[in-house]
């Protein structure tokens, strides 16, 4: 099977989340710090337009698909692969592991409704994870400077990032050689999703983004 594939110009990874794992508890101890991205479709369809985003994406360590839809707009059918993706496998096989080996996460997020969010579903699901501290990042950037001083001033393995696109993958890049942690995961709101998927109003929202998505993917298909 293929290792890579593209989506919307965008290539990402095509890893069972068992190799997927094996490849994220290795950056845990590395030296220096690397980088894993989840995509979702929303993120893709925002920025399918985006040239500098899309390269942007391309420096992650690690890119990988966080719905099933967009392993199907590739091409890809292995049907492990696909239950993994639908299911966001290694997103909960990692913070799994954060919390059975009390790993240390500072966690970003763009505002105090959506780090309410994350805390709380960490705190719910991976209660082992020690939390270091978290912050608030604007689009604007006139944090960045404190926010790195404030994460290196903690003994953090892990960057939980829940900034939107393409800001997240701007922030991480930019500040990339001054942070002080072993992995950067870049999640938006994939990791919410696995949370709290199963209200009716999210697979309604879900069914409509689905449609989009396959549309936007087969007119660029055409075109191409």
């Amino acid at each position: 099977m293929e290792e890579k594939f593209n989506v919307l110009g965008v290539e990402l990874d095509c890893l069972s989340a068992k190799d997927a794992m094996l490849q994220a508890i290795q950056f845990l101890e590395d030296e220096t710090l690397d980088t894993i991205g989840i995509v979702s479709m929303d993120m893709l369809l925002s920025g399918q337009d985006d040239r500098l985003w899309t390269e942007q994406l391309g420096q992650m360590k690690m890119l990988l698909p966080g719905e099933a839809e967009i392993l199907e707009a590739g091409e890809i059918h292995d049907w492990i692969r696909l239950k993994e993706a639908g299911e966001r496998t290694f997103l909960k096989m990692f913070m799994k592991y954060l919390q059975k080996q009390h790993k240390r996460v500072f966690l970003l997020a763009g505002s105090e409704g959506e780090l309410r969010r994350v805390e709380e579903a960490v705190s719910r699901y991976n209660r082992g994870i020690r939390m270091t501290g978290h912050a608030l990042l604007g689009q604007d950037g006139v944090q960045e400077e404190e926010v790195v001083n404030e994460i290196n001033g903690t003994e953090t393995d892990c960057i939980l990032s829940v900034l939107p696109s393409p800001y997240q993958e701007e922030f991480i890049l930019r500040n990339k050689a001054l942070l002080n942690s072993r992995v950067w995961l870049g999640c938006g709101n994939i990791l919410w999703k696995s949370y709290d998927e199963r209200k009716l109003l999210k697979h309604i929202k879900h069914f409509i983004l689905k449609k989009i998505f396959r549309y936007q993917v087969e007119k660029q298909q055409k075109e191409s």
